[in-house]
């Protein structure tokens, strides 16, 4: 079939929707269907284009300035997004959330194509209360409009599909659960011995605790928290990869690395050298960094906000309150060598490999959009 997928964002725009976009593409393509994905240009002309990568002209202003992931599309787009639409059997839209994506589903919508949403965040708290109303409200109504439609959403997380029933006013039989997977061609074990020489290739001292954070540098992913740890850490060494309204470069500590952008053998590189994986986060689904660390062997220390989205299994992590004093006391006891689990390498990335796999989220998708298709017949 011919699938539309939509996001609002692509890399080198990192996020979690960004890995998930580009693993069910690589998937859906592998079994045979055609898949076309379009997103904001945001970096203006940073990311590839083609038949298959689109990139629509948008103004990302609400996420520089607020940290609301909501790039604004020119009105230029819009006959361009309703031909996209007609051109495919059926279209994927990653984000209730104003945007490309909110552009797409409505012309799905006015088409009467068949569509499955994925939604993957909850209501992130923002600074100003008003528009934390305004989101909250904006997205309940839209899970409403898609539901009635007769779409499916589908959630990566427990917490955020449960948030969702409780308080959009949407029925259980309306959503289905599309957890976040791992690439094993991406992403698998790293030995002790390939360990050793990835931590000289990126100059991670031996005499030093190393921890990694992947993400979009924002209030979600508490980057304000990780810079008080780090600052009260001095002897910990912190790896950051990726980018946003929060500038880590800029923090002036010189026991923090930032690297803006890895390709996928870098990142797995970088997972396999480190000694602890951090996700302090909140308001999230199911991050997939998450199981692409532990893939590589890396032990993962996250809050309970973060763990809440998965809620299973809870002695394969470290799960901390999501606090200073509590992630800073977690990682000297992990430094100090009193966490088991930051020695089981081997067992997590079994326990990872066997849990999360892309090509089963896939064909769960796919098993949605042959549903929908009979819906729209």
């Amino acid at each position: 079939m011919r699938i539309l997928l939509s996001s609002n964002y692509q890399p080198p725009h990192i996020g979690g929707i960004e890995f998930a976009a580009r693993a069910l593409k690589k998937c859906w393509e592998a079994d045979g269907h055609d898949v076309t994905w379009v997103a904001a240009d945001v970096p203006r002309g940073a990311g590839p284009i083609g038949q298959d990568l689109i990139r629509i002209p948008a103004w990302n202003i609400l996420e520089d300035t607020v940290q609301i992931n909501s790039p604004i599309p020119s009105p230029f787009a819009r006959k361009r997004i309703k031909t996209l639409v007609a051109e495919h059997d059926v279209i994927n839209v990653h984000s209730l959330a104003p945007g490309v994506t909110k552009r797409v589903l409505r012309a799905a919508i006015a088409q009467n194509k068949p569509l499955v949403v994925t939604q993957h965040v909850g209501i992130i708290p923002l600074h100003v209360p008003g528009l934390t109303r305004l989101q909250d409200h904006m997205i309940r109504k839209a899970a409403r409009e898609v539901t009635a439609y007769g779409a499916t959403i589908t959630f990566v997380g427990k917490a955020v599909r449960q948030w969702f029933l409780d308080h959009a006013g949407i029925l259980n039989a309306q959503t289905c659960m599309t957890p976040a997977g791992v690439d094993p061609a991406l992403y698998h074990f790293v030995d002790e011995e390939e360990r050793l020489r990835l931590r000289g290739q990126w100059n991670l001292a031996e005499d030093r605790f190393h921890v990694l954070f992947v993400g979009r540098f924002n209030d979600k992913k508490e980057l304000p928290l990780i810079q008080k740890v780090a600052t009260s850490t001095p002897d910990v060494h912190y790896t950051l990869v990726g980018s946003g309204p929060i500038k880590a470069d800029q923090w002036g500590l010189p026991n923090v690395t930032v690297h803006a952008y890895v390709e996928d053998h870098e990142l797995r590189e970088l997972y396999g050298a480190h000694d602890l994986f951090i996700m302090p986060s909140y308001g999230e689904g199911w991050p997939a960094v998450v199981p692409q660390a532990m893939c590589c062997g890396l032990a993962c220390l996250i809050s309970e906000d973060t763990f809440a989205g998965y809620a299973q299994d809870p002695d394969r992590f470290l799960i901390v309150p999501r606090t200073v004093e509590a992630v800073r006391n977690r990682i000297r006891a992990a430094a100090a060598g009193d966490e088991p689990l930051i020695g089981a390498r081997k067992a997590l990335s079994e326990f990872a490999a066997a849990t999360w796999n892309w090509q089963k989220t896939a064909r769960i998708y796919l098993e949605l959009f042959d549903r929908a298709l009979s819906r729209t017949r």
